[in-house]
């Protein structure tokens, strides 16, 4: 059952409602949700855990793009560290790989600059730091790029989703996704190394 967000016309898939009935859900059957919603929708966005289960490694297998969103905290640099560790030994093309520092607030002295050179990744976007406007706008349920599109987060994703698109185009060119399903197993053995 999708959830359509009226403004924005955008339609959800939620998580389950109880935390228990999640652990009913299984990677292959989140997998095959994943296969039949690309065929109704242009674009489908999965926000998923930070930590590597069946259903995120499923999302990743079905995805043409993967944003690795990191902020400037050591915790979220070392993780950030570990995916790209995990998707090179999977053998995952570094291009449907997009990097992206969220909340970035300038008087901290890690830039995402530093963050992709340490990373040997290019960054793909900044997201500016602002609780002020943010968390209002999660609170109200209306997204900043609903109601301020001018607003410098809202820009700042506007300028991601170009990104997203031109890479999409640019890896349909370059060579067509064929290795989805091929990394659950690899993972799984990595992980348990």
């Amino acid at each position: 059952m999708l959830i359509k967000h009226a403004p924005s016309g955008i339609r959800v898939l939620a998580a389950p409602f109880r935390p228990e009935y999640a652990e009913n859900v299984e990677g292959d059957q989140f997998g095959r949700i994943i296969k039949y919603l690309r065929r109704m929708f242009a674009y489908v966005v999965i926000d998923t855990a930070s930590s590597l289960t069946d259903i995120t490694l499923s999302a990743i297998d079905g995805s043409d793009i993967v944003v690795l969103i990191a902020t400037q905290e050591i915790p979220a640099i070392k993780d950030a560290r570990l995916f790209l560790d995990l998707a090179d030994a999977l053998s995952t093309s570094r291009r449907r790989i997009l990097f992206v520092v969220n909340r970035f607030d300038k008087r901290i002295g890690i830039t995402p600059e530093k963050m992709s050179e340490n990373f040997k990744h290019e960054l793909a976007g900044v997201i500016p730091f602002d609780d002020r406007s943010v968390v209002p706008s999660v609170n109200r349920g209306i997204p900043l790029m609903v109601s301020n599109k001018t607003h410098p987060v809202a820009k700042a994703i506007f300028d991601l989703s170009d990104v997203v698109r031109e890479r999409i185009v640019e890896l349909s060119i370059e060579e067509p996704v064929s290795n989805i399903g091929k990394s659950k197993v690899k993972a799984k053995k990595w992980l348990s190394l």
